[in-house]
Order: structure tokens, then C-alpha cells, then sequence
């Protein structure tokens, strides 16, 4: 479905993402929200490979690989340390010299194109939905732009914009929590109307008999019978293992 190529030495590798969104979700969302679950894991955890930290002004921004050590003002862009030399020597002639930055300033001042140090390809059909971990407590130093890139035929940097939230502090991105989540998006949703304008049915009266008893049998009757919490979490888990959606 997806192939992940990590060209930056260091930190964690691509993995999929767990339903217990790394053991931070209240344990009885994960024994009984399925639906909490299945956001949870839907999809494929992508890191930096390595720690920085950033500090933002409203204007200029700076760097540091060093635990803040040392700072460095990202003028525009500038390169994994070393990854240039790396990749030119490796690469065919035709495209040595069109290595990809590490962080590259946007127009917008507040805005860091972030490089993952992976590349991503998905089979035909599918595009990679780029965006912030599902589930996993965020921060509110910065906030992860969503994005979807068309995998399929575009093989070129997996990289993500943040938004930069917090002035005159230092903001952490750290190598040992995902960065972004990536999840696979077919392409028929992404076509003109295909989703459109969704029907609207106004009031209760606009419920069809069909309907009510839809509503009786998924609300009514687990009410009725209910014993134990999750029975919705049992049905779901399931039906998706019969691969029977009735």
C-alpha cells in the first residue's frame, strides 16, 4: 500500500500507528471506544530523525541542534548537517545538487516547512493525507498544517508545514514522539463531486420506517440489553474481522 524511504540516519523509522496512540489514551477509551481505537491506528507514525529546537520572534526564527546550546538564524533554508555531500555523492550526475532542505522559511513568517527525512510512495490510486498524530496530546508551540500529496506519481519529499504558535520561547520537536501521521486517501474521494453537496433530511418526520428501525436496533435494543460496557467495541471488532459490514 505505501513505501516509506528514510534517507537521514538516526531516529525512529516509519511505523503504523497503535491504537492505544502509544499508550496515552484513558484506558477505558481504549478497552471500549472503538471508534477511538480505529482513528488511533489508522494510518502510518513518521518521525524526525533527530531532535531540534526552534524559537520564533512573530518574524525571524532560529535554530538549534544542540539542546539550545548554540542558535542559528533559518534565513530561508538549510540542509540536514551533512546530507548534501551525502546525497550528491550518491546520486546520479543529472541530480546531484537538488537535495532537499531540512527547514525552508515560507512567506508567510509563521509558517516552517519541516522535511521528515523520508521520501513516500503509494500504490495507484492512493494519495498519503499528511497530518498531525491522531489522538496523541498536542503542543501549543506550533500545530501541524494537513496536507495530502499524491503519492501515487509524485516521489519526492514527505515533508509537512507547521504553523509557529508561540513567540520567544524554545519550541521542541522531538525525534522520540511522530511528527506526523500519514494515512491513505483513495483517489476517487478526491475527484470533482465526489463528495459534493450531502443530502439533508430536516425533523423527525423526514425518518423513514427503514430508519427507525435502523435507530431501534443500534440504540434501542443495546439499551435494552446492555450488560457490560464496549458491546458496540465487541460488534465492531466483530464484523471486522468477518469482513461483514450488515
Amino acid at each position: 500500500m505505501i513505501q516509506f524511504y528514510s534517507l537521514i540516519d538516526g531516529g525512529h523509522p516509519p511505523q503504523a500507528a497503535d491504537k492505544s496512540a502509544l499508550g496515552t489514551l484513558p484506558t477505558d477509551g481504549f478497552r471500549y471506544c472503538e471508534p477511538v481505537r480505529t482513528a488511533s491506528s489508522f494510518g502510518w507514525y513518521v518521525f524526525l530523525p533527530f531532535s531540534l529546537w526552534l524559537t520564533f520572534s512573530g518574524y525571524d526564527i532560529r535554530f538549534s541542534l544542540d539542546e539550545g546550546d548554540t542558535w542559528h538564524p533559518l534565513d530561508d533554508a538549510i540542509q540536514y548537517p551533512g546530507f548534501r555531500t551525502r546525497f550528491d555523492e550518491s546520486a546520479p550526475e543529472r541530480i546531484r545538487g537538488y537535495s532537499p532542505p531540512f527547514l525552508a522559511r515560507t512567506a508567510d513568517r509563521d509558517i516552517l516547512q519541516v522535511w521528515t527525512g523520508a521520501l513516500a510512495r503509494t500504490r495507484p490510486g492512493l494519495h498519503s493525507y499528511v497530518r498531525g498524530p491522531v489522538n496523541l496530546r498536542r503542543t501549543d508551540a506550533y500545530e501541524v498544517l494537513e496536507g495530502v500529496i499524491q503519492t501515487d506519481w509524485w516521489f519526492g519529499p514527505l515533508f509537512t508545514n507547521i504553523r509557529l504558535l508561540k513567540t520567544d520561547v524554545p519550541i521542541f520537536l522531538n525525534k522520540d514522539a511522530p511528527f506526523i501521521q500519514v494515512q491513505p486517501l483513495p483517489v476517487e474521494l478526491m475527484k470533482d463531486k465526489a463528495l459534493g453537496d450531502a443530502p439533508v433530511a430536516h425533523g423527525l418526520d423526514a425518518l423513514t420506517e427503514q430508519d427507525w428501525t435502523a435507530y431501534a436496533d443500534t440504540v434501542v435494543r443495546r439499551m435494552q440489553t446492555r450488560q457490560r460496557l464496549g458491546d458496540y467495541a465487541v460488534e465492531a471488532r466483530r464484523k471486522g474481522k468477518s469482513g461483514d459490514p450488515s
